[in-house]
């Protein structure tokens, strides 16, 4: 992966893993197509006297989400690993994941994975896409330098 200083990048430029046992490694995942995460923000708001009746705001708390979609590659080991947790529930449908920047910048974060399709029309690639959920707070790891 190219590092990345300055400027824009683009998206295929970031590498995305999962870990895939007890192991402290990231795991590519093949024919990553998508892959999305967000931050939501619950902000309270609140119009005081004191402030003249002008609305005043706390962000007070936050939730990472995401979503991915991608062609399934069979014998690909982070491929198969996120098509495993397909029907599983409770803590058996959550993996670690960890997105690497160009800049070397690393976001890494736990999740609940909802896979969501299995098959399509007789034309297509078997897909692998789902909803990620995120537990916790994630960490950021800054750029060095």
């Amino acid at each position: 992966m190219a590092t990345v200083t300055v400027g824009q990048f683009a998206i295929s430029e970031c590498e995305v893993g999962v870990k895939i046992d007890a192991a402290e490694t990231y795991t590519k995942i093949a024919d990553m197509e998508e892959f999305n995460v967000s931050v939501e923000n619950n902000t309270e708001t609140w119009y005081s006297i004191a402030d003249g009746g002008w609305q005043n705001a706390l962000n007070t708390a936050k939730a990472l989400s995401g979503s991915f979609s991608g062609k399934r590659c069979l014998g690909d080991a982070g491929n198969d690993y996120i098509d495993s947790l397909r029907f599983n529930i409770g803590k058996a449908a959550e993996a670690d994941f960890q997105v690497k920047f160009p800049n070397g910048s690393t976001l890494e974060f736990t999740a609940v994975v909802a896979l969501t399709d299995i098959l399509g029309a007789a034309t297509d690639v078997a897909p692998l896409s789902g909803d990620l959920t995120g537990k916790g707070k994630p960490k950021f790891t800054p750029a060095a330098g």
